[in-house]
């Protein structure tokens, strides 16, 4: 059994290609299944709606230890 993870365009056709080089005279089994890549329905929650989130008044933040300095880019 083998496996391929790509992203492909599906056209105005609704018409999939996928070209199989090594595969020539064969019969085989295809599983397919799909999700769209651009998350259209998810909407952002900005950092500040989580500001204060947290009603426990026992909840204690500890001191954090000092951070190395990072490598730029």
């Amino acid at each position: 059994m083998h496996s391929i993870q790509r992203k492909f365009h599906i056209g105005s056709d609704g018409l999939l290609q996928i070209h199989l080089p090594e595969v020539r005279d064969s019969d085989i089994d295809v599983v397919i299944v799909y999700r769209t890549s651009s998350p259209e329905h998810s909407e952002a929650v900005p950092p500040t709606k989580f500001y204060g989130c947290i009603q426990d008044e026992t909840f204690v933040r500890h001191p954090q230890n000092e951070q190395p300095e990072r490598e730029s880019f």
